[in-house]
């Protein structure tokens, strides 16, 4: 198989003048920091962009939105009530056996629509359970910039061992929220689980 190179036409003296031609030592230096400074640029605009948005310098943070932990409260449950330190969770079945726990997030400064997750600690053996957030914001309740999530059914399966006591068990819930524009937040409680519902 013969290849054969390609010649494109000529455009004056163009083509002539590069042909053939090495770049001088200077000529490649000035080259190579032309690129350079391109990729500098790209890499701090890149950095600025994950930092929360166009513009941002080196070594900001995301911007900071507040995270309240709570529970269902009010005629319909829907309405939130702020979770004391120490309060007492009532496990309930809801007739579907397995058991939950009915709670609620807070946030402000997040706007309408933000990732939720939960994570719960037995505080006596380390165990944890993780309700991470869904692939898509969850839809907030709001009314003025104070957006509520209420309720939030948190599964307790696993929480202590099958033959464990769970009436007083001594729990931490934690909440981690962040929206699409970069803001992040947390909140966490201690409780005691209360089986007096089951």
């Amino acid at each position: 198989m013969r290849s054969r190179a390609l010649s494109l036409p000529s455009s004056g003296g163009t083509n002539r003048a590069h042909r053939g031609r090495v770049l001088s030592p200077a000529q490649l230096l000035i080259a190579i920091a032309a690129l350079i400074g391109c990729a500098c640029s790209s890499d701090a605009r890149a950095a600025g962009e994950s930092a929360g948005g166009s513009g941002g310098s080196a070594g900001s943070s995301n911007p900071q939105g507040q995270v309240e932990l709570g529970v269902p409260s009010g005629p319909d449950s829907l309405d939130f009530a702020p979770l004391v330190d120490g309060a007492v969770l009532r496990l309930e079945t809801f007739g579907q056996g397995g058991t939950h726990v009915l709670l609620g997030v807070r946030c402000v400064g997040f706007g309408q629509r933000a990732f939720v997750s939960l994570r719960v600690r037995n505080l006596t053996d380390g165990t944890e359970l993780v309700a991470p957030a869904p692939a898509r914001p969850q839809l907030l309740f709001c009314d003025g910039e104070i957006c509520d999530l209420v309720p939030i059914t948190m599964m307790m399966g696993g929480i202590a061992a099958n033959d464990a006591d769970r009436d007083g068990l001594a729990i931490e819930i934690s909440a981690e929220v962040h929206n699409a524009s970069g803001v992040t937040g947390s909140a966490s409680a201690q409780a005691t689980l209360s089986t007096a519902d089951l």
